[in-house]
């Protein structure tokens, strides 16, 4: 009997949700009376606003274990799908009794899901977002590859535009939108090698706009050093949704590995990408999905040269030439023109 009640579970970064928005999707199509939730942490849960392919969506906050129990356990759910497995999470579900626990078998608590999956994500063999798919099997679904999903309403796509014009951008010509920051989470491409591709995209006629996160403030250095000054919106200054919302007006986003590169790919942007060639943070797991996944030169993606064997160092990151980034980036606006 198919589950009236499913909880999928991600409580971890911004590029994690998003690349386990394919199993909503994939839920919703093959058990479209099912209602869909989700549990994530609070800064990740305004990716899922407006969300067709999302019925409701719980918080955890990090605090009593007690008071997650509760909330689960409120919620009477037939099953849950543990994409992100931690034992304060499945020792929750258990204590909540949800019936069907799915998940990876790789974890030591594992004994507190009661139907799993033999995945080795560390090892890198393939994209996270398959790994994520794959647990549908505990449901008896087939495996069946998603689009990644971000859903603006017209009055945020409306309001970010109102703040490109109020920085003079033009809608006449392509936007280019840099974003040089990691959010710590993968080596990055140097802000130097940034900047002379925002110079070379001003120069053949490109609007630049360059965003970030929290601490990622590059603007007093790239004014200083730059030929040609971008607009700058200001890290930090704008909400998860906004800042999609300004990316959707994107002709093309550069970015290193990070959420936003993945927001951006859900809005269907195209993106250019550089990545470290460390398995942990190999595009093999992490790229632009589906497209790295199938190829569909929808999105370039740049891995930077190994500093040591076996991709088990870090990457020589400034190897990645601006000239190629800048090449594949044009590409890509064309195609998009078209």
């Amino acid at each position: 009997m198919a589950p009236k009640k499913v909880l999928i579970v991600r409580t971890d970064r911004l590029g994690d949700v998003l690349l386990t928005t394919p199993v909503s999707r994939a839920l919703r199509e093959t058990m479209p009376e099912a209602k869909i939730s989700w549990l994530v942490r609070p800064y990740a849960a305004p990716l899922l606003e407006n969300n067709p392919d999302i019925d409701d969506v719980l918080l955890d906050k990090g605090g009593s274990v007690l008071e997650l129990i509760r909330q689960i356990k409120e919620q009477h759910f037939d099953a849950a799908i543990v994409a992100y497995p931690r034992w304060r999470v499945c020792w929750a579900l258990w204590r909540a009794g949800v019936p069907l626990r799915i998940g990876p078998a790789s974890k030591w608590y594992s004994f507190l899901l009661n139907r799993r999956l033999w995945q080795h994500r560390s090892q890198g063999e393939k994209h996270e977002a398959d790994f994520n798919l794959e647990l549908l099997g505990g449901l008896g679904l087939p495996f069946k590859r998603a689009q990644t999903r971000i859903v603006l309403t017209p009055a945020e796509r409306e309001s970010a535009k109102k703040t490109l014009a109020s920085h003079r951008i033009s809608f006449e010509k392509p936007i280019v939108f840099l974003h040089p920051g990691s959010g710590g989470s993968s080596q990055r491409w140097p802000l130097s090698h940034f900047m002379r591709l925002g110079d070379a995209f001003q120069s053949k006629g490109k609007q630049v706009v360059v965003t970030g996160g929290p601490g990622e403030d590059y603007q007093n250095i790239m004014i200083d050093q730059m030929d040609r000054i971008p607009v700058f919106i200001a890290a930090g200054s704008v909400s998860l949704r906004e800042l999609a919302a300004l990316f959707s007006w994107a002709s093309l986003i550069v970015s290193n590995s990070t959420g936003p590169l993945h927001m951006a790919v859900a809005l269907g942007v195209p993106t250019v990408s550089v990545y470290s060639p460390i398995l942990t943070c190999h595009p093999k797991r992490w790229g632009p999905y589906p497209s790295y996944v199938e190829k569909d030169q929808q999105h370039e993606v740049f891995v930077a040269p190994s500093l040591g064997e076996n991709g088990s160092n870090s990457g020589d990151m400034a190897a990645v030439s601006v000239e190629d980034v800048l090449e594949a980036g044009g590409r890509l606006i064309k195609q998009r023109l078209r």
